[in-house]
């Protein structure tokens, strides 16, 4: 059948009016809104939930790494490689009660040597205030339906929500999406890589007997990763829990069908186990809104298709019951922007230097089969978050890098968290400065970052 269009005209009121606009408020954007506001930005951001944190707090679980890989090199020094408003994000929710803080692993340090644990809905509290305390407008329930442009510069967005269709202008655009939506919508080259990995859903289980669950997963050697810590349990000490579900046979065969794997849990009440890296379909278009749905719909089958499955067969989760699942699928690469440079898996491995370097990182979600050499870390430069052939954007987060073993580096949630603070630093500059974001002085904004806590070494 030919394909049928619909012509509109539409005349869309031009109700905000802004420095920068972030648009999408999870694990980069957040920070973003922050550091732009901060800076001097009269900001505004735009997320499609009734919350911000994205991924961060939907699923993703511990945040990989604030530190740089020192367990798996004897005698390395231990650095913390990500500071600035990132960390100072933890200190508050230690405050709170939030989160017990930077916490390195007994077992599994070869994989990442610290990991950060953080309550969801403090981080929602915590994020609220820090977005508010600087003045950012945070508009929820709202969708980037389309960019406004003048030649090849984005000038502001239009955007969908319960007020109806409003435009925002501005002098510069972060794209956090994830997805890349704003790029692709202004125009800057992508390539889509979602072919290369999957996307899963994780989910959380209540009234597990952690103290069972441990004795009987020591007795068969399946504890891969493992921390311990006060949770005001006089039982149950057990904060981080990684095991190989796969020794099982039952657990073997159901979960190679779909290239399940882990789980790498948490738990941070006593009786809750946050199950990481359950569901899971590989090939997924998440910008597809059709593949979406469908995929959303399979993986909620097999998450409770899973937990009856342990509930039957694993000690510790005969009463257990299913207490959470995240509000959408997990995704980890769709749209990949094509900007100014696009690491390669080699910079990342041997901790490449650049002159325009903006944040340093040093965990790769594969390790130790794949790891930053003698525990360094490597820096990104300023240009990876330039998009070609469009003005007045920015972009952060698991939309830049293309090659898939240099992005499940660049993709994790503190490296999107460090991104963001550079991005939204450098959007507030060229606002104050009146240029372009590839205008823009990087020794100048290098200097900010370093002033604001930002390790640059």
């Amino acid at each position: 059948m030919e394909k049928r269009y619909i012509k509109e005209e539409k005349q869309t009121p031009v109700n905000y009016l802004y420095d920068t606009i972030v648009a999408g408020g999870g694990t980069a954007g957040i920070v973003a809104a922050i550091a732009a506001a901060r800076n001097g930005a009269k900001t505004i951001l735009i997320d499609r939930y009734g919350f911000v944190g994205g991924t961060m707090i939907n699923g993703a679980g511990p945040l990989h790494s604030f530190f740089n890989l020192y367990k798996a090199f004897p005698g390395v020094e231990k650095v913390q490689v990500v500071r600035g408003i990132p960390d100072e994000i933890i200190e508050r929710m230690k405050q709170k009660g939030g989160s017990p803080g930077h916490l390195e692993q007994e077992k599994g340090g070869s994989y990442d040597s610290v990991i950060t644990l953080i309550d969801w809905e403090i981080f929602k509290e915590v994020a609220f205030e820090m977005l508010e305390e600087c003045k950012v407008t945070v508009l929820l329930h709202t969708m980037v339906a389309d960019v406004i442009k003048d030649g090849n510069r984005i000038t502001g967005v239009i955007i969908e929500g319960k007020s109806g269709r409003e435009a925002i202008l501005a002098e510069n655009v972060i794209d956090t999406t994830g997805d890349g939506d704003v790029a692709a919508m202004a125009g800057a080259p992508f390539i889509k890589r979602h072919n290369t990995t999957s996307v899963g859903m994780p989910f959380g289980m209540m009234n597990v007997d952690m103290p069972k669950l441990m004795h009987f997963l020591e007795e068969n050697n399946m504890v891969n990763q493992l921390i311990r810590a006060d949770k005001g349990s006089e039982t149950d000490d057990v904060i981080r829990l990684g095991f190989e579900l796969k020794k099982l046979p039952l657990f073997k065969e159901y979960m190679e069908k779909s290239g399940m794997w882990g789980p790498l849990g948490f738990s941070l009440y006593e009786g809750n186990y946050g199950y990481i890296n359950s569901a899971n379909l590989k090939s997924v278009d998440a910008t597809d809104t059709e593949e979406l749905s469908a995929a959303e719909i399979k993986l909620r089958r097999q998450v409770m298709t899973l937990s009856r499955m342990l509930r039957e067969h694993v000690p510790g989760f005969e009463k257990a019951y299913v207490s959470w699942t995240p509000v959408g699928v997990g995704v980890r690469l769709t749209r990949v922007i094509e900007c100014e440079h696009d690491m390669s898996l080699d910079e990342i491995v041997n901790g490449t230097r650049f002159p325009d370097e903006v944040m340093l990182y040093g965990f790769h979600d594969c390790a130790p089969r794949i790891m930053i050499k003698d525990g360094k870390y490597y820096g990104l430069p300023y240009r990876a978050l330039l998009p070609k052939k469009v003005e007045g954007l920015l972009v952060a987060g698991r939309m830049i890098t293309s090659e898939w073993d240099a992005h499940m580096s660049t993709r994790n949630t503190v490296s999107c968290m460090a991104q963001g603070q550079a991005a939204g630093t450098a959007a507030a500059l060229c606002a104050k400065q009146g240029c372009q974001p590839r205008q823009l002085d990087v020794d100048k904004l290098r200097g900010v970052l370093k002033e604001q806590n930002v390790f640059l070494d």
